[in-house]
């Protein structure tokens, strides 16, 4: 997704970015999911701190159903823009249903070469 430098259009990119995401996920589309994760990406939830390679392989384990979002809050620092949301989704764990219930989400992407990729992401959800 190419970078623009206006706050509307920052606070659309950051929500088309958080969208497409999470539709990556639910098609198990993980070479294009992927792509939009920086190297060096850190996630953390409630399992802990994990690298890219780990978070991918805890996403391919993942059954991501139908979701929702709420309350977006975007801010830009630099060439990084941080997002904040409420998510609520039909998912299963390890074998385990989640809370359908909304929790708050927590990303940072850089602007690299033209687009944005996630450097960090924190899923606050409660089983």
């Amino acid at each position: 997704m190419a970078l623009e430098n206006n706050s509307s259009s920052i606070l659309v990119q950051a929500e088309q970015l958080e969208r497409l995401s999470i539709k990556y996920i639910q098609d198990k589309n993980w070479g294009a999911l992927e792509k939009m994760l920086d190297p060096a990406c850190q996630f953390v939830s409630a399992q802990g701190v994990c690298d890219r390679a780990q978070a991918m392989t805890l996403m391919k384990q993942m059954n991501l159903g139908p979701v929702a979002f709420k309350d977006f809050k975007v801010s830009q620092a630099g060439d990084n823009v941080i997002v904040s949301f409420w998510l609520s989704a039909t998912e299963d764990r390890s074998g385990k249903t989640l809370s359908p219930c909304f929790s708050p989400r927590l990303s940072i992407w850089r602007g690299v070469d033209e687009q944005y990729l996630c450097i960090a992401y924190a899923d606050f959800i409660t089983a």
